[in-house]
Formats: structure tokens, sequence, C-alpha cells
């Protein structure tokens, strides 16, 4: 029985579902850009709610199992409820190699996926309109709410977390 290697990045805590895609889709591709096996070209994606860069492998297969895993999780009930007006859910990245088994006197062939590594990548949505009055619980809202460079250092310290979390493995 092999074992899993499982990586759990921290919760990203972002403002809206716009801001949530983006950022998934810069952390699953820079993890797959890490861990991707052999020669590849790079593409570079700027990000349009972070002043954000990264890179990823191209390839339109990998493009689209990314986006598919992004649409899931932001779909109608991919995300739970988490609090008021607070959306949660994670996206499991997992890597395998197939194995071929036979059975039945080896008449019948059967493959098996056997995942040796999976990253976690939670996510937390905040979904508040925010507030217009000038009370001190809408300026405080407002406050908390307003949180470009905290997301934006949310997203970028998890990427750094891939890199190096990758990078000690391979030492």
């Amino acid at each position: 029985m092999s074992s899993i290697k499982e990586h759990r990045l921290g919760e990203v805590e972002l403002c809206s579902m716009d801001k949530a895609r983006e950022a998934l889709h810069c952390l699953l591709h820079t993890i797959l850009f890490c861990r991707a096996p052999g020669a590849f070209k790079p593409e570079t994606v700027y990000l349009n709610h972070f002043e954000l860069a990264y890179a990823r492998v191209s390839g339109t297969s990998v493009r689209r199992s990314v986006e598919r895993a992004v649409d899931a999780l932001l779909a109608e009930g991919g995300l739970k409820p988490a609090g008021p007006e607070l959306l949660k859910g994670a996206v499991v990245l997992s890597f395998f190699n197939r194995r071929q088994n036979k059975a039945l006197f080896g008449l019948v062939k059967n493959e098996e996926k056997c995942v040796w590594e999976q990253w976690m990548v939670p996510i937390l949505i905040a979904t508040t309109p925010l507030p217009t009055g000038d009370d001190e619980t809408s300026v405080l809202e407002r406050q908390r709410a307003r949180v470009d460079r905290r997301e934006h250092a949310r997203v970028l310290l998890r990427a750094v977390a891939v890199a190096g979390h990758v990078h000690r493995e391979r030492r």
C-alpha cells in the first residue's frame, strides 16, 4: 500500500467570486507548473484583480481541466455556507499513476489510479454587499471589506508556499 503525500494550503479569504476564480486559477496552475515533469513551454498570465503574474504549463487540456475544477467549485452547490453571507469550499488536485490490474485469471484488465500526491486549496468567499451608511458599523464593515492588499498577500503567500513545498521535496 502506497502512502499519499498531502499538502493543505492555508485558507484563502476573498470578497468576490471573480477574485476567487482568479486566485484558484493562479494557485492550481502554480502547483501544476511546479510539479510538471519534463520539458514544457511556460506561459505567463497576468491577473486582473491582483498585482500578480504566474507561470502556467502551456496546453489547452491542462487549462480546460483547471477551468472545469474551478467552475465546478464555484457553481451552484459547489460551495457550502460557512456563516452569514460566507461560502466555503476547496479544490483537491491529485497526482496519480495509472496501473493495469489483471483479474479473473488474466482475462479482464482493469485500470486503477494510484494517487501519490494531493494538494488541497481551501477558499472562503464573503458575499456581503458593502454597506453605504455613515454609521460606525457601516464604516467598519467597508474597512474590513477593503482587503485588496491583504487578499493580494494571501494569494501570493499561498503561491510561495506551493513553491516552498516542492523545493523542499526535491532536495
